[in-house]
């Protein structure tokens, strides 16, 4: 069975555009918003996750220490990958998903609408535990007004 795209390009449109525009960065090329070039450490991550294309094929991220290994400035840290992948997000657009199942989670290419939601859910409920701590510790009023301040910085 063929699953729907999330995106209006079919699945294998999709995955060229996506291949085309991590090629062009791995090569030094500038891109994003802001017209960055990927440093050394997030060229190699990004390399990692290239080819996991959908959920079923993330990466943990244990099997991509074990396949970065150590260099001069010795092994990337769990944090350090995440921050990577923040930033490989953030500041160059790429659908990087992740997935947190057990032993079968980690990091992958979104190429679909499935591979859209599995991120997703996973982002808000993770909104949703951090709002319940501040709910607990801070109240109820505290909680709604956070809420206020994160709609007005949506909008922005």
């Amino acid at each position: 069975m063929t699953q729907q795209s999330l995106f209006p390009e079919s699945i294998e449109a999709r995955r060229q555009k996506i291949d085309g525009q991590i090629e062009w960065l791995l090569f030094g090329n500038p891109g994003g918003p802001l017209k960055l070039r990927l440093g050394a450490d997030e060229k190699r991550v990004l390399a990692q996750i290239r080819y996991r294309r959908g959920a079923v094929n993330a990466i943990t991220i244990a099997e991509m220490r074990e396949a970065l290994g150590r260099t001069s400035a010795g092994a990337l840290t769990d944090r350090e990958i995440k921050n990577i992948v923040r930033g490989l997000r953030l500041q160059f657009h790429l659908p990087i998903g992740s997935s947190k199942r057990g032993s079968a989670g980690g990091y992958f290419i979104m190429l679909t609408g499935e591979d859209h939601a599995i991120l997703r859910a996973q982002v808000i409920d993770q909104v949703r535990a951090e709002l319940e701590v501040l709910k607990a510790i801070d109240g109820p009023h505290a909680a709604l007004e956070l809420l206020g301040q994160l709609q007005l910085e949506v909008r922005a």
